[in-house]
């Protein structure tokens, strides 16, 4: 049996409930007289342990209730997690809090979404933030597609049944209509550019054009360049070959992977680049790395593009619109290889590409579709018209094509 028991402390009235638990006498306080009568009740409806367990279930928040800030929270500590298994980089995990307190908890300091109820969040409402935030600046549309993956990623992971903190399969960003991503084309130097850009680089510095001249011959990422050791690079007297095994990864260090599978390539280096090499390697071992400072230390990825580079490309004149970045080198290279002749398929093998469908839809726009014999020929059919004798159907030329 359980009893009723009123209280009264500092002006302050509650009802405690006395009840008897195996030998041990407990009790249970409320704030009004009507929930203790409510657990007295289930007390003798159904026994003391599952008055108990009803008793607990009631003092949990209601799930309908658990806002957006509060969901944001428990996912940015479960990605913690991450970060500690070495799943995600601390940088990551940072930039990802801040795009959710600066974008979608509030808007540039204005309610946004976070302190909504999670489950009573539309897609509507979802569409309005975005709509809402693409007029704003640095809303270009990568950044609002980063944001709004982040509140998907949110609503993804909290309405997993295993975790209950909403209903199972809510997510009001699946229908969500995003601003379209407008493709640029890729950024290269022209030759004199090149040149001036070299130049420089050796008048003022020389390690840095090493490695400015290497990527400018291969094609390489910066972050799989800076990470080339001795033991990568094979000269067999007459050519020079690197291998690519390995990357350099911000906050990570160096990663014995490449960014997919067909990264992991073996090609020759020509021109200024197996100079660089031959001259680079002596007295090395294997595992030193082939392009460091003029102090023998590692290169730094941003360091290098904000420290070295940026001041190389002014020396050279190369400012405003036309102030190149490290990637830029590695379009060139594309540029270099389509000028001497070199196939779609052959460029996509020699820059990594997992797939020519990426090669076409990066540099396609950017280079011409036809090597200098075929252009020749195809201007000479369309200055020269056919006789109508040459022509079949009205549209197939045979003769000079056959």
């Amino acid at each position: 049996m359980a009893s009723l028991r009123e209280r009264t402390s500092a002006g302050v009235t509650s009802y405690q409930v006395l009840f008897r638990r195996g030998s041990k006498q407990s009790a249970k306080s409320f704030k009004t007289e009507k929930a203790a009568k409510r657990f007295i009740a289930r007390i003798d409806l159904d026994g003391i342990d599952a008055a108990l367990t009803w008793l607990a279930e009631q003092d949990k928040p209601k799930r309908a209730g658990i806002t957006l800030d509060e969901l944001a929270e428990k996912w940015l500590e479960a990605r913690a997690a991450d970060v500690t298994a070495g799943d995600l980089t601390p940088r990551v995990l940072t930039g990802y809090r801040r795009d959710y307190e600066n974008w979608i908890s509030k808007v540039v300091g204005k309610p946004g979404l976070g302190h909504l109820p999670a489950e009573s969040i539309t897609e509507i409402q979802v569409q309005d933030w975005v709509d809402r935030i693409k007029v704003l600046p640095k809303s270009s549309p990568k950044s609002i597609g980063d944001r709004h993956a982040i509140l998907h990623g949110i609503f993804k992971w909290a309405s997993d049944p295993r975790r209950g903190l909403i209903k199972a399969g809510h997510n009001p960003c699946v229908g969500t209509k995003l601003p379209r991503k407008v493709k640029t084309l890729p950024k290269g130097l022209r030759m004199t550019e090149l040149a001036a850009l070299t130049d420089a680089a050796r008048r003022t510095n020389p390690p840095a054009a090493d490695l400015i001249d290497f990527i400018i011959g291969t094609g390489w990422r910066i972050g799989e360049s800076i990470a080339l050791t001795a033991g990568q690079v094979e000269d067999d007297g007459g050519a020079v070959y690197v291998t690519m095994s390995r990357v350099w990864r911000r906050e990570v260090g160096y990663v014995e992977s490449a960014k997919s599978t067909a990264g992991m390539r073996r090609l020759r280096v020509l021109g200024d680049a197996a100079g660089v090499l031959r001259r680079r390697v002596v007295a090395l071992s294997p595992a030193d790395l082939v392009f460091t400072t003029a102090r023998g230390i590692p290169w730094d990825e941003s360091g290098f593009r904000r420290d070295h580079f940026a001041k190389i490309a002014k020396e050279a004149g190369l400012v405003g619109e036309r102030r190149p970045t490290p990637h830029w080198l590695r379009h060139s290279h594309v540029l270099v290889c389509h000028a001497a002749g070199m196939s779609l398929a052959e460029i996509q093998r020699r820059i990594g590409h997992e797939d020519i469908k990426m090669t076409i839809n990066t540099y396609g726009r950017l280079i011409d579709d036809m090597n200098d014999d075929v252009a020749a020929r195809l201007a000479a059919l369309l200055t020269t018209r056919p006789a109508s004798a040459d022509v079949i159907e009205g549209d197939v030329i045979r003769g000079e094509i056959a």
